[in-house]
């Protein structure tokens, strides 16, 4: 849990790391690495990326500040992401390769969060808000008139991390919707 909560910490925007992490390190030490920790952290790191988008000019269009910080985006949904696939990745271990216990040993902190119905949507949504999050900024769609027909264009142009996201995305999406038939049938 401790190697998740440091990758974590990589996520923030340089220029916070450089301000604020030495003393945010300090602060995770006194803390337990328990799964809520890792969605506090999550949750913060979602902020702080939002806090650095709104600080931007106002000048600054939506379109313009995706085009310049798609990273960005891929980063908040890699945040988002987290807590969905540790948990499908330690399901997986117990379930399906038989080592129970790194499950076991989160299970009773994680129980309560996802039998919410909030906890639940949450889990369920983190792949679809991570796609997104990684393909919007870095795909443009055009349609136009062309000789009385209607013509689309679409583009992609995007940084390796958008298309991982979008790649691990994909592949819990698809998992989740298995497992659903699976346990439905």
């Amino acid at each position: 849990m401790r190697r998740v909560i440091r990758t974590l910490v990589r996520l923030y925007p340089r220029a916070w790391r450089s301000r604020y992490g030495q003393e945010f390190d300090h602060l995770l030490e006194d803390l337990p690495p328990t799964p809520r920790t890792v969605v506090n952290i999550c949750s913060h790191l979602v902020s702080v990326h939002l806090r650095h988008i709104s600080n931007l000019p106002r000048s600054t269009t939506r379109a313009a500040i995706m085009r310049q910080t798609p990273e960005r985006f891929a980063m908040l949904g890699a945040a988002v992401l987290v807590p969905t696939a540790l948990l499908i990745g330690l399901s997986v271990l117990k379930y399906y390769l038989g080592v129970p216990a790194p499950f076991d040993a989160v299970e009773p902190a994680v129980t309560p969060l996802v039998t919410h119905p909030l906890g639940e949507t949450v889990v369920t949504l983190a792949p679809y808000v991570a796609f997104l999050l990684a393909v919007v900024p870095v795909t443009r769609m055009g349609l136009r008139w062309e000789s009385g027909r209607l013509r689309g264009t679409l583009s992609v142009a995007a940084p390796a991390v958008n298309v991982g996201i979008a790649t691990v995305s994909v592949a819990l999406a698809v998992f989740m919707a298995i497992y659903w038939v699976a346990e439905n049938l």
